[in-house]
């Protein structure tokens, strides 16, 4: 207990040395600015820290499906009569015997296993091996079996033992009385013959499921597989059904209120959540991904950004020795189409995996604004109607190894290329009218967009473990490129008498094209030493280097030829340095377990405006403190409270302060005075496990303290002129309920609600319309049936009520989605149907105000899809779900309940 008030203290002396040793704080946006959003902005103030996106990786992050250990069995040896757990000394990731157990002796035992087949003995490789002794069944030490099936155990102090042994597939062993004496220090069993408990077959054998939604107190896992309404879509299809987590029509995440979510691939950096936080949920296919992991509080080892948590979604790779793999095809209604192909083939050391994904999307979006300009002499009014077609072909095609290079060395590198072709077609009319709504004119605006992408991700890992139980020492580097160039062309007609066109509103022909060059690259070291009595100590060093830059040329048809118009035309380069590191301190007592940790990061931020020649520079460090609590009250029922410190740093659009001119009643520009949100989250849980029922309860509070919002006024000209600004504060509180319950056998409903109240307050130099309170709810029920053997049925029901924003309301979402899955051809193949939205009631509506107006929107966008789909693994082995949980449990860090 003095350890744990020791720790506490040193953390509490972390939070008020992170409040006290502050960066520089810009100045709040004053009322200048405010009336005058069209000035040029004030370039001798220092820009506000900028990191539009965290990509991240650690050794504690549960999913990693690319680096993996050297093949492990499948569990441990079962239990001895004793009762003494039984626990594996040679298998990484599992707690070693106590020190006072072990004592050293020059005695040895060694021995082979083998099995036959064919009529010959083959060796089994990577057998787990327990030494216990006879008299108390302690545990002592252990061993894995070589490619060649050798075993050998040394060091070991005279006396009576016996070996259990156990692997996939074979039926565990157990070698009674061996003794070790000072006359006879060396046993050699020679060979030791294995049973099989399953033989190859020529299809796939599943035996067990898991379940679709996965709980803790830490994290949520939604397994994709088990999600037949997912089947055929996109990463947005599956988030779409993903407890606490809402997504808009544009891809935007929000979880538990906030769009402040990082996107994670495999837990590591990913060229496209290096650009755009949402970019990836749309060109990832469901059909290559694994799971997802939601996690709302991460710990210190978790990069600061990301004040709603973290969201890391796992591709697939196969893991079973010889060859495997699995194919897939969709077709969609309206013209979408996409098809998978997984591969991996293991021998020896050596496991290669490669995965090849296609996908094509045609949908239809539409959207209808109306905007009432309230000014003191006169009223009048703008009808927006937006319809567009979106055509996306995305390629993905990844390919990579594992090598163990020894038993206790492992690397794993892999590349990833992704090319894409995007092509938009929208029609604009805008409807100006008077006081009594009769039209003065229309303006119509067609655009023709096109955008070829090339990216390319690069990654290698390498894992060392030690003698020393829990030891593990781990290095991960990885760079993503991404370039791209969209083009645009615009073509404006107007019905509008000339005294009423807008000056910039350009009529006849224009085009543009925006070139994007963007690097991320990230270096990190992660080293875990556990310690006695349960106490383990985690440290890491991290630096990501994120480089982006835009060039947008925007041209106008004059006399013929082609001219540049410098006015909209931009070039901007954005270039950051962030390098941190952390330290973790776990301890257990009894039931009762905590983790206390700190987190420092130093950022150097430098911007260049080439356009207008403006340059800007800033460097800060911040420090971020994370407290876990833990109570195992019994096996069914568990406790955690939590508390971290988080960051969230201005977008790198919303600190540019080029004017854009390209909607030239809509125009937007930067702020360069921002200053980073700063988050206090803390979360209350209990988690309850049934005998058919498991619930988890959250409390949880989140103040962020300068909140980032978008701000839009309404000039007399009657357009719109949007930035960003700070608020004071904001707070976010609530209580959330996921219910997971067995009906029948065949009958499995999940439930999530989720109930929040927000609180907005401006500053005093902020409008004072800005300050809002509501209430607001989420709830999500998907039952799953599984009516006969091989088949699945899921229906799946979301509403989400309205809520606010700074300066409107968004209204009121509900959607079902239904889908089912047939196993066929022996269980090697699968038919799939599923209808997304079958009702059509998913819209975004929103209403919003600002000084001298009131506006309404709808946003629609096609989302009754229905697809049918067939998979096929390419498998010749007995593969087993609870098989695969073990091996996935094996290679994974323990989440943040578990230390």
């Amino acid at each position: 207990m003095k350890t744990f008030l020791v720790a506490f203290f040193l953390v509490w002396v972390g939070w008020w040395v992170s409040n006290t040793v502050k960066a520089q704080q810009p100045p709040a946006v004053s009322s200048a600015m405010m009336e005058g959003i069209g000035l040029e902005p004030d370039t001798t103030r220092p820009v506000a820290p900028t990191r539009p996106d965290t990509t991240q990786y650690n050794v504690a992050d549960r999913p990693d499906t690319v680096r993996s250990v050297q093949p492990q069995p499948v569990a441990q040896p079962t239990l001895p009569a004793s009762g003494t757990p039984v626990q594996n000394a040679g298998t990484p990731g599992r707690r070693p015997a106590s020190a006072a157990s072990v004592t050293v002796g020059n005695g040895r035992i060694s021995g082979k296993l083998i099995t036959p087949q064919g009529g010959k003995n083959q060796p089994v490789e990577f057998a787990s091996i327990g030494l216990f002794r006879s008299r108390d069944s302690s545990s002592v030490t252990g061993a894995l079996t070589d490619e060649k099936g050798f075993f050998q155990i040394t060091n070991l102090a005279p006396d009576a033992y016996y070996l259990l042994i156990q692997s996939l597939g074979f039926a565990a062993k157990r070698i009674p009385r061996i003794v070790i004496s000072d006359d006879k220090p060396v046993v050699d069993l020679g060979n030791i013959a294995l049973t099989e408990t399953a033989r190859q077959l020529q299809e796939v054998t599943v035996q067990g499921q898991r379940q679709a939604y996965e709980y803790s107190l830490d994290r949520k896992i939604v397994n994709v597989d088990q999600l037949p309404i997912a089947q055929g879509g996109s990463a947005i299809d599956i988030l779409q059904n993903v407890p606490s987590v809402t997504v808009d029509v544009d891809g935007t995440l929000s979880l538990r209120g906030s769009s402040n979510v990082i996107v994670l691939v495999d837990g590591k950096p990913s060229g496209l959540t290096g650009l755009d936080r949402q970019a990836i949920l749309d060109q990832i296919p469901a059909s290559n991904i694994e799971r997802i992991e939601m996690i709302t509080n991460p710990s210190s080892r978790f990069d600061a950004d990301g004040a709603a948590g973290i969201i890391n979604i796992i591709l697939k790779k196969e893991r079973g020795a010889g060859f495997n793999g699995n194919v897939q095809m969709n077709v969609g209604t309206r013209d979408k189409y996409n098809a998978s192909i997984n591969l991996n083939s293991r021998f020896k050391k050596l496991n290669l995996f490669s995965s090849y994904n296609f996908r094509a999307d045609r949908r239809f979006q539409y959207r209808i604004s109306d905007r009432q300009n309230l000014f003191e002499d006169s009223v009048s009014y703008l009808s927006q109607r937006n319809d567009a077609i979106r055509r996306r072909v995305n390629n993905n095609l990844r390919a990579g190894f594992d090598y163990t290079l020894s038993p206790r060395d492992n690397i794993t590198a892999s590349v990833m290329y992704r090319p894409e072709y995007s092509r938009d077609t929208e029609v604009e009319v805008f409807n100006t009218q008077d006081d009594s709504r009769t039209s003065l004119g229309q303006t119509t605006r067609n655009t023709l967009e096109t955008e070829p992408e090339r990216g390319l991700d690069y990654a290698f890992g390498y894992r060392r473990t030690f003698d020393k139980q829990g030891r593990e020492l781990s290095f991960d580097a990885t760079l993503s490129n991404n370039r791209s160039t969209e083009y645009q062309n615009f073509s404006n007609t107007t019905t509008l008498p000339e005294n009423l066109v807008t000056p910039n509103f350009l009529i006849g022909q224009q085009r543009a094209d925006n070139s994007r060059d963007n690097r991320v690259a990230v270096l990190q070291l992660d080293f875990v030493e556990p310690m006695k009595n349960k106490k383990k100590l985690e440290a890491g060093l991290k630096h990501t280097y994120r480089r982006l830059g835009s060039d947008y040329t925007f041209e106008n048809l004059l006399d013929g030829g082609w001219t540049i118009n410098p006015a909209i035309s931009n070039n901007f380069i954005y270039d950051e340095r962030t390098s941190a590191a952390y330290a973790n301190f776990s301890n257990e007592i009894k039931k009762f377990s905590y983790q206390v940790g700190l987190r420092t990061e130093y950022t150097a931020i430098e911007t260049d405006q080439r356009t207008t020649n403006v340059q800007n520079r800033r460097d800060y460090l911040y420090l971020f403190p994370s407290v876990f609590l833990n109570y195992n009250a019994s096996e069914s029922q568990k406790m955690q409270i939590n508390y971290s410190r988080r960051i969230n740093r201005p977008s790198t659009w919303s600190l540019n302060p080029f004017i854009d001119l390209s909607d030239p009643l809509n125009i937007r520009f930067g702020n360069p005075n921002l200053n980073p949100e700063l988050i206090n989250s803390f979360e209350i849980s209990h988690l309850l496990y049934g005998k058919n029922t498991t619930l988890t309860s959250t409390l949880f509070y989140r103040q962020t303290n300068n909140e980032i919002t978008s701000y839009r006024v309404l000039r007399p000209d009657g357009i719109t002129e949007q930035t960003s600004l700070n608020l004071n504060r904001s707070q976010n509180y609530g209580l959330e309920l996921v219910l997971s319950q067995e009906i029948t056998r065949w009958w499995k409903a999940n439930g999530n609600f989720s109930f929040f109240q927000r609180n907005i307050q401006a500053s005093a130099d902020v409008p004072g319309i800005l300050t809002r309170t509501n209430r607001s709810w989420t709830a999500r029920v998907t039952s799953n049936m599984n009516p006969r053997k091989g088949t699945d049925i899921q229906v799946a029901f979301n509403y989400r009520s309205p809520f606010i924003v700074a300066q409107g309301t968004i209204k009121a979402i509900t959607n079902v989605d239904i889908g089912v899955k047939q196993s066929v051809l022996k269980g090697r193949g699968t038919v799939s149907l599923r209808v997304s939205d079958i009702f059509n009631t998913m819209q975004f509506r929103n209403e919003s105000f600002g000084p001298n107006f009131v506006s309404t929107s709808r946003n629609k966008r096609e989302s009754r899809i229905g697809f049918i789909g067939f998979s096929y693994r390419l498998s010749k082995q007995v593969v087993r779900e609870k098989d695969r949980d073990q091996d996935r449990d094996r290679d994974e860090t323990p989440g943040e309940n578990e230390f």
